[in-house]
């Protein structure tokens, strides 16, 4: 009876052990099966995690810097491409801005090695109309791919003038009926062999009662003759260069003279438009030096 006793207690403390592994045997089981899935979850979202951060920092240097170096639309050698514009006084880029000179000289490749090899990217910059009217594409680089898989999209907002401005004199040129010279040292604009064959350069006025007639522009001494307040291209000869070194940049003085009665005041500007494709005359005008909504959009995915 003793020895029954024992084996009885011996089987007991054995079914005990096996029913207790069942459901651990179970669970084990589950988890083995469901492994794969949560390490490939894991690693999608640290993959897509990834690429977010990727597009996101390229968005925030193209819109938040000047680029390396802040002229490299002008001197045709970059490092890092960047949008907006360059307070030449405050030495300072303005973020959220996106001057159109940056935005015309960007290409394809210069996005591509922001991102490097590994990705494929398709970017779009439209105006925001306030009018109604349908939104005006800006620039179109690369092509979307509908197929590619984790597809991250950004979308940001900023300003942005159609006539990239270089020079200006606002605010003070005021009618006393006295015959007075206006120079910019502040904003003396550079040009080089690179720039003046990629670039027009145009005098914009914005006039309330001057008369043509008592207003004497000059670049660099070199008189610019017109007759009413239209834009007026200068001629290229004016502006300085150095065709031995072609990314050299050179300082071109702006000054205006000019009389006018009390009450009368007159803005010029000095803008840079694109060479080719060419910007219509009908289009540099003082209303297009004024900023506007653009929006941008990036789509980055790997390849």
């Amino acid at each position: 009876m003793a020895a029954l006793d024992r084996d009885s207690k011996g089987y007991a403390l054995s079914l005990d052990l096996l029913l207790a592994l069942i459901p651990l045997t179970l669970i084990l089981g589950m988890v083995a099966a469901d492994m794969d899935n949560v390490l490939y979850q894991m690693e999608d979202a640290i993959f897509r995690g990834s690429t977010e951060r990727v597009a996101a920092d390229t968005v925030s240097t193209l819109l938040e810097t000047s680029g390396t170096p802040n002229d490299w639309e002008t001197t045709g050698n970059v490092s890092v491409p960047g949008l907006a514009e360059f307070d030449q006084i405050k030495q300072i880029p303005n973020e959220g801005t996106i001057s159109s000179a940056k935005l015309g000289a960007l290409n394809l490749a210069q996005l591509q090695n922001m991102v490097g090899s590994g990705y494929g990217v398709y970017l779009t910059v439209y105006n925001i109309s306030s009018s109604g009217a349908s939104d005006v594409k800006l620039k179109e680089l690369g092509s979307y791919n509908s197929s590619a898989q984790n597809i991250v999209r950004i979308e940001r907002v900023g300003s942005y003038s159609k006539l990239n401005i270089v020079s200006k004199i606002v605010g003070e040129i005021r009618g006393s009926n006295t015959l007075r010279t206006y120079n910019d040292p502040p904003y003396d604009f550079k040009t080089s062999y690179n720039s003046n064959t990629t670039y027009e350069y145009w005098v914009v006025f914005d006039n309330s009662g001057y008369s043509a007639s008592k207003v004497n522009v000059s670049i660099n001494s070199n008189i610019i003759n017109f007759t009413n307040f239209d834009s007026k291209l200068i001629d290229s000869t004016f502006l300085k260069m150095n065709s031995t070194n072609p990314t050299l940049t050179m300082d071109n003085e702006v000054k205006v003279i000019a009389n006018g009665t009390p009450g009368t005041k007159l803005d010029v500007y000095i803008v840079q438009v694109a060479r080719n494709p060419s910007t219509p005359s009908s289009e540099i005008n003082v209303q297009n030096t004024r900023s506007q909504p653009c929006r941008l959009e990036f789509f980055l995915w790997t390849i």
